[in-house]
C-alpha cells in the first residue's frame, strides 16, 4: 500500500498542524534541489519513492517536499537524510501525524 507524506520545517513541539498552518521555506530552491539529488543519488531506481519540490508558481523558495510510496528502511533513510539536511520533519498525511525517522 502506497503512503502520502510531506517533509517540511516546523516546531518539533508541534504535533499536529493548525487549520491555519503555513509552512516555511526549506530554503533557497537551489539547495533544496541539490539535498534532494544527493540523497536519492544511488537509490533512485531502486527505491519505492517519489519526491515532488513545490513548485516555483507556487514559492520562489520551496516550502514542501511531497512524498509518495511505500516507507521501508531504504525510503526511510533517504526521507530522514532530507529532513536532517534541511532541518525538517516528516508528516504522513495518511495516519495524520509526523513520524520520526
Amino acid at each position: 500500500m502506497s503512503s502520502i507524506g510531506l517533509i517540511f520545517r516546523e516546531d518539533k513541539d508541534l504535533t499536529a498542524l493548525p487549520s491555519d498552518w503555513t509552512p516555511v521555506p526549506l530554503g533557497a530552491r537551489h539547495l533544496v534541489s541539490a539535498t534532494v539529488e544527493r540523497a536519492l543519488a544511488s537509490e533512485a531506481t531502486t527505491l519505492s519513492l517519489r519526491l515532488s519540490i513545490e513548485s516555483q508558481d507556487e514559492s520562489p523558495d520551496p516550502r514542501t517536499i511531497s512524498a509518495s510510496g511505500v516507507w521501508g528502511p531504504r525510503e526511510s533513510a533517504v526521507i530522514r537524510t532530507i529532513c536532517r539536511e534541511l532541518s525538517a520533519r516528516f508528516y504522513d498525511a495518511e495516519a495524520g501525524g509526523f513520524i520520526e525517522l
